[in-house]
């Protein structure tokens, strides 16, 4: 029988996403969250803490969005992050660069550790840890902390397509051969499969367990969703934000991902 891990990303960034993270966990499978340290609503998901239901808690590593919590961190601009995935993959890394890459990511584990949490993972807002460069810092404080897993974007290509070529798109399809081309230089133990590139921020239950039933590839499989409950997230609070991740809280398949953690399917299989 496979065994899955249910795994909401961005946890503390925004009150809606830590709502719908508190009710998928207790009222349905989630079984991990990926909490992001230098978000607005930390706190709000700190608060949360005490209701989870045996919720496992990760470090989500966060380098193009919220404030530095390294003070001395090359890459702040008026003390906020605001890069992109290929801006920070294209980024001459210099001594400077990197000693602030490495403190800024230790300074979030160190924040999330201080307010009593055990790590279970760690991963990246935006997939950010799979660029070589950081991936090799994240692995080194993983050690470091103890942290006992990494996430690794290793699905089957070609087996992602037969499950979910229908309703993907041609960015998603060229992300995909992205990351797993970076992942090659990275030292994963791929023990861990990951689902699903393809439908990244999208994902359709009927392609999921159809791919949970038949997939023959991994033993283990990490579920990446990202749930929100839009309608409570204020104007004033979006306002603030890069349009890109603005869209990405009013998209409808935020309320998709959080019903999907309810189904009753889930049963069926080993939830760890």
């Amino acid at each position: 029988m496979k065994k899955i891990i249910i795994n909401a990303d961005d946890l503390g960034f925004s009150v809606g996403v830590n709502q719908a993270i508190l009710k998928a966990n207790t009222e349905g499978y989630l079984t991990h969250a990926s909490l992001m340290a230098n978000t607005e609503y930390f706190q709000d998901a700190i608060q949360l803490i005490p209701k989870f239901k045996n919720l496992r808690i990760g470090v989500h590593v966060t380098l193009t969005c919220g404030k530095a919590l390294y003070d001395k961190n090359v890459l702040a601009k008026n003390g906020k992050l605001d890069w992109t995935f290929a801006k920070l993959l294209f980024l001459r890394k210099t001594s400077k660069v990197l000693e602030s890459l490495e403190n800024e990511i230790e300074n979030q584990i160190l924040k999330i550790k201080e307010n009593g949490i055990e790590i279970s993972h760690i991963d990246g807002h935006e997939h950010v840890h799979i660029i070589p460069s950081i991936n090799k810092i994240v692995r080194r404080l993983a050690k470091k902390h103890q942290i006992p897993r990494i996430r690794e974007i290793n699905e089957n290509f070609f087996e992602s397509l037969k499950f979910n070529g229908s309703t993907t798109n041609l960015a998603n399809i060229i992300k995909l051969i992205l990351l797993k081309t970076l992942s090659l230089f990275n030292k994963g133990e791929k023990k861990i499969g990951f689902y699903c590139m393809m439908n990244t921020c999208d994902v359709r239950s009927k392609n999921l367990f159809r791919f949970l039933r038949e997939s023959k590839s991994y033993e283990t499989v990490e579920i990446m969703l990202h749930p929100g409950i839009k309608s409570l997230d204020s104007e004033e609070y979006l306002r603030n934000l890069d349009p890109r991740f603005v869209s990405f809280f009013k998209d409808d398949s935020r309320r998709t991902e959080f019903e999907l953690c309810f189904e009753k399917e889930f049963e069926a299989f080993v939830r760890i």
